[in-house]
């Protein structure tokens, strides 16, 4: 009997071991080698991508920086809420509001919901953004590599002499899982976006909506009817915020703190939600 529990113990520390290795092996590869074991990833692109071995030019520790230590403004907000930034966006409303209008009964979000958000997000799309997307989720994809977490930990000590370093690698595991996801989703878009040059924010959204990667493989769709998705289009971008909205739970008669927690998923900042809801009321 001992001899059996014994060899089952043995037994089960073995499946474990080589049940769990492989995930773990393929964690440590480097990046382009994953990304090419991607489905649905062209396998040329990754090879163009990554001409050398991991020679670490993509990544970017300023990039990082910005994404481990985000910190929010109330004033960043409340200017999209003062009298001149109302009339801009009013103006935008009245203009486009006959083919927002058709967004609206096909989705049932706002027009002024839709304005407030392209507003908020690139200024009706005056700054979408200057950042290769590539190069902000590669940096992200790798900043809990200790060669890149220890630099960024020098140089954000300089405004943040707190900062705990084990506080910021345990953030950095989390971000660069999550760079990881979105890397691999921008790769997939390939047949719509020219990835290699695309530009978004540091955090890698873009667009005039400001989509993450994975939210335009999920929920853009095309606004214009021209058969093809493109976020630097107004018509596509408030048909796939529109849709985005419905799929978490827009619908009319909600009350304001059910409108900004449906704003939540699309921006997990309290800030950001409040402002949204409280300037897509002060439009007409």
């Amino acid at each position: 009997m001992k001899n059996f529990f014994r060899w089952s113990l043995l037994l089960l520390l073995l499946l474990l071991l080589f049940s769990s290795g492989p995930v773990a092996a393929a964690d440590k590869l480097p990046l382009c080698q994953r990304l090419a074991a991607e489905k649905g990833v062209d396998r040329a692109l990754v090879t163009r991508y990554c001409p050398d071995k991991e020679s670490g030019s993509q990544v970017d520790t300023k990039i990082i920086g910005k994404n481990l230590k985000q910190v929010e403004y109330k004033a960043t907000y409340d200017r999209f809420l003062a009298p001149a930034s109302v009339r801009k966006a009013q103006a935008f409303l009245d203009k486009n509001r006959d083919w927002l209008q058709l967004v609206e009964k096909k989705f049932q979000v706002e027009a002024e919901v839709i304005t407030a958000i392209f507003l908020v997000e690139s200024d009706l799309g005056r700054y979408p953004g200057r950042y290769s997307l590539m190069k902000v989720f590669t940096s992200l994809a790798s900043c809990d590599q200790e060669e890149y977490l220890r630099e960024v930990f020098k140089e954000l000590k300089v405004d943040y002499p707190d900062l705990d370093y084990k506080w910021l690698k345990k953030r950095a595991r989390k971000k660069a899982a999550w760079g990881y996801t979105q890397l691999v989703a921008l790769l997939q878009l390939a047949d719509r976006l020219d990835v290699e040059t695309v530009k978004g924010s540091w955090a890698g959204a873009f667009g005039i909506c400001q989509f993450i990667p994975s939210s335009c493989l999920s929920y853009a769709v095309d606004g214009s009817g021209d058969g093809r998705i493109d976020l630097y289009d107004f018509k596509d971008a408030a048909a796939s915020v529109a849709n985005y909205l419905k799929a978490h739970g827009w619908q009319s008669g909600l009350t304001v703190k059910q409108q900004e927690k449906v704003v939540w998923s699309y921006n997990h900042s309290q800030l950001y939600c409040q402002t949204v809801v409280a300037l897509a009321g002060r439009l007409q």
